[in-house]
């Protein structure tokens, strides 16, 4: 035993001494685990949110919510959904439209999704249009004939790009077929050319349905203004009737006008308001306070869908309390003003009030809190690095080697961070950004190139790492809650 030991120690020595005179460290090391790229981010689980554009076309209500189109029958019972675009790659949609047995929907400001109708409760996608083959950035549809027609600054355009009218850089928000002549509205003026005298002042224009209060080719307006609203109507010149009685003030900025019969259904971001001309001038019919109202339309005479941050209904014409005598009402985690972790999930208060977030569950009402939720989390830590969001909406980065800025996408703002083993998610308008971390040699880190992000319909305004798996959950102004995970 001892020779075997003595024979072992004059093998070794020799192999120790060359390793002590080139400096090797003899010294125990775990393996290293060299963690996979993250190839991309994307939603694993989310809920409706702000529900934005509707419309009523022969009993069939399709309603747009986040990018997903909504088809509901006129009792408020979901018929079918249609995805227009993967979860987190594209904007809410903005706009839609109906032209013959075709649907337009504008998703954000760089995609028309056209459907076609034949089965109106299942609409098919038969088109992509995107704002470089439309030669402009679009906001929002309308129509001329049988024929769509996008709007945006500086120009209309059909789908193929072709150009229906232009203004001198100033967005489009109406273009109307009058008497032989077309009508555009920009920067609150109604032209027939670009660059022509303007002929009255308005933000939207309709040809009005004929009434026998009115005369003939009368067009309906409505004019924003800085504390409130115009809505009336203006003779074959463009002109207001009598604006003393022919044109009344609405609360909030007009979005939409709906006319039906003789009635004319008043969209803004305040109130819903039914006005109906009569001899002696426009009269206020109901009206009816609510704020986050993003759209609304006729059912019948009797009702009307809407909706907003609150979600989407049926309301009665006038009824004294809607909400209370919906005819069906679908509430919406949506309007979010402030969220927070409760350790298993998100809770958030918002214009339908309190909600509660199970991860990958559809969220629920609760009776709020007594103690006011904390404000979202505007720095955090990791590998030697902090971030930090300042008054501005920037992230300031700080790490060993140095400092670093970081700004939200699109000209935006961040509103929260959060930090996981070793990367920040960031909150902003448009969507999550991912910024990873790679550990050095020195056992701090560097940021990668490759920053990684996800389009949800914002503002972010809550980030909580997921306690399993590499991702996180969110709370987003308009876009509810959800999961993003990240994908190898």
């Amino acid at each position: 035993m001892q020779d075997m030991l003595c024979r072992w120690v004059r093998h070794i020595l020799p192999v120790l001494a060359v390793c002590a005179a080139a400096g090797c460290d003899t010294s125990w090391r775990p393996p290293v685990s060299i963690r996979p790229q993250t190839r991309s981010i994307v939603v694993d689980h989310q809920t409706d949110g702000t529900h934005r554009r509707l419309l009523v076309k022969d009993s069939v209500w399709y309603q747009l919510t986040g990018s997903d189109l909504l088809v509901l029958d006129t009792t408020g019972r979901l018929i079918s959904r249609q995805q227009l675009a993967s979860s987190g790659t594209s904007a809410p949609g903005r706009d839609l439209i109906a032209v013959n047995d075709q649907l337009a929907v504008l998703l954000g400001d760089n995609e028309v999704v056209l459907l076609e109708l034949s089965d109106p409760w299942r609409p098919k996608i038969v088109d992509r249009i995107d704002a470089a083959t439309l030669g402009m950035w679009p906001t929002r549809l309308g129509s001329r004939g049988d024929e769509v027609v996008v709007l945006g600054r500086g120009s209309a355009r059909t789908l193929s790009g072709g150009i229906v009218a232009r203004s001198d850089g100033e967005e489009i928000t109406s273009l109307v077929d009058h008497r032989q002549r077309l009508l555009h509205v920009a920067g609150r003026r109604i032209h027939r050319r670009a660059g022509d005298t303007y002929l009255g002042t308005a933000s939207l224009l309709q040809v009005a349905l004929p009434n026998r209060h009115l005369p003939d080719a009368a067009l309906l307006f409505a004019r924003n203004e800085s504390s409130g609203s115009l809505v009336g109507f203006l003779g074959e010149d463009c002109r207001e009737l009598d604006a003393a009685v022919m044109t009344v003030a609405i609360p909030g900025e007009v979005t939409r006008l709906r006319q039906r019969g003789g009635r004319v259904l008043v969209v803004s971001d305040a109130a819903l308001t039914v006005l109906r001309p009569t001899g002696e001038g426009l009269q206020n019919e109901w009206s009816w306070p609510i704020e986050g109202l993003q759209d609304a339309d006729w059912i019948d005479d009797e009702h009307m869908a809407v909706a907003g941050t609150f979600g989407c209904g049926i309301v009665s014409v006038g009824a004294h309390d809607p909400i209370e005598t919906a005819v069906a009402w679908r509430p919406a985690p949506a309007g979010l003003t402030r969220a927070a972790s409760d350790g298993s999930g998100l809770r958030a208060d918002g214009a339908g009030g309190h909600w509660v977030y199970q991860i990958g569950q559809q969220a629920t009402q609760e009776v709020p809190l007594e103690t006011p939720l904390a404000d979202p989390a505007r720095e955090a830590a990791v590998l030697g690095w902090s971030a930090q969001i300042n008054d501005t909406g920037v992230a300031e980065l700080k790490a060993p080697d140095g400092s670093h800025t970081l700004e939200a996408p699109g000209g935006g703002r961040f509103y929260c961070v959060a930090a996981t083993e070793d990367a920040f998610w960031f909150g902003h308008d448009r969507g999550i950004l991912l910024l990873s971390l790679q550990a050095s040699e020195d056992g701090h880190a560097a940021i990668e190139s490759r920053r990684l992000g996800i389009l949800i319909d914002g503002p972010v305004i809550c980030i909580e790492p997921l306690v399993l798996g590499r991702g996180v959950a969110y709370a987003a102004e308009h876009g509810g809650f959800g999961v993003v995970r990240e994908e190898y």
